[in-house]
């Protein structure tokens, strides 16, 4: 949705009040406290109900990210739209700047947007690609200054790839549904690779493309395994990681353009928004939408400006058939 439309459907409080109240309770409003949905009375120009049966008021706002906020839900939805048609991100200083909100405010509510990214979706099958890559700036240390008469090609340059101090984040794309799943994995091996792909993957009928990494050899005992030798070619027919390595592309410059610096700690937030975004982007009509709908259905996994929890409790939540 764009920000015109968005602006002539919901440019009132009231009007989105009312289309939250539509998605989360339908008809008849409920009690999140004690789920009472006969004995509620309507308080007026409050925007609030009272429950008569556990004596408590409430509002659509409830257990919801919306909750305890001072920020009107017109500008909580053009928040919400910009972050969605962005699809290689925006910066929580731009966010404020359109919006007309302080930075800090910005980044608190976009990290509450991100937590109704989290959806799980459907498991991934049919062709999916694996791989892996590597998020952090340039190390900072000192430039090693070599003679003159030390040639250049037997200089010793900051690893990159396998073996980087970088945080390894490993993906996995559908080439069918186009969806993306990815996830920050400390130790790349054959045990953990394997969790992540038992999580994500439909395992019958599912063939796997991968690259020769040696942690990617017992894959053969569990499904159908193909590999491309990156040292020799980056395609063979059909064998090839391309899909995987046009979202690490994505990621990567989006990351890049937009944000000065992501924390480790919250960097599986962002890796969830641009899944989420990746993985709806040949439904782009209904990103605005589900995002709504996941507004009101999760419960807020930040207060004060911390996570709740454990970060990769709330985002890697287990999955269900």
């Amino acid at each position: 949705m764009n920000i015109i439309e968005l602006h002539k459907k919901f440019n009132t409080q009231r009007k989105c009040i009312e289309h939250l109240e539509k998605i989360r309770w339908g008809k008849l409003p409920t009690c999140p406290y004690c789920n009472e949905q006969e004995h509620i009375a309507d308080r007026k120009n409050e925007f609030r109900y009272q429950c008569n049966n556990c004596g408590r008021s409430f509002s659509v706002l409830v257990d919801t990210v919306f909750e305890d906020t001072n920020m009107p839900l017109p500008i909580w939805f053009q928040l919400i739209a910009l972050m969605i048609n962005s699809k290689m991100g925006v910066s929580s200083k731009e966010l404020g700047r359109q919006l007309g909100i302080t930075q800090k405010s910005a980044w608190f509510n976009a990290m509450k947007v991100r937590c109704a990214m989290l959806d799980e979706g459907d498991f991934l099958d049919g062709i999916v690609e694996m791989d892996e890559a590597y998020m952090g700036g340039k190390p900072r240390k000192p430039v090693i200054k070599y003679p003159d008469n030390v040639p250049i090609l037997s200089r010793v340059y900051e690893k990159r790839g396998r073996g980087t101090r970088k945080v390894p984040v490993v993906g996995i794309v559908a080439r069918q549904s186009g969806q993306v799943a990815t996830k920050v994995i400390e130790k790349l091996t054959t045990r953990n690779l394997l969790a992540m792909f038992r999580r994500y993957v439909k395992e019958d009928g599912a063939i796997l493309i991968t690259d020769e990494f040696s942690s990617y050899k017992k894959f053969d005992e569990v499904v159908e395994h193909l590999t491309i030798d990156h040292t020799k070619e980056f395609a063979r027919g059909v064998i090839h990681t391309n899909t995987i390595e046009g979202f690490w592309s994505l990621l990567k410059n989006g990351i890049k353009g937009n944000f000065r610096a992501i924390s480790k700690k919250y960097l599986p937030f962002y890796l969830a928004e641009y899944s989420y975004k990746y993985s709806k982007r040949r439904r782009a009509d209904i990103g605005f939408s589900q995002t709504i709908k996941n507004a009101v259905a999760e419960d807020k996994c930040l207060v004060n400006l911390k996570p709740k929890g454990d970060v990769k409790k709330i985002v890697y939540k287990k999955k269900k058939l």
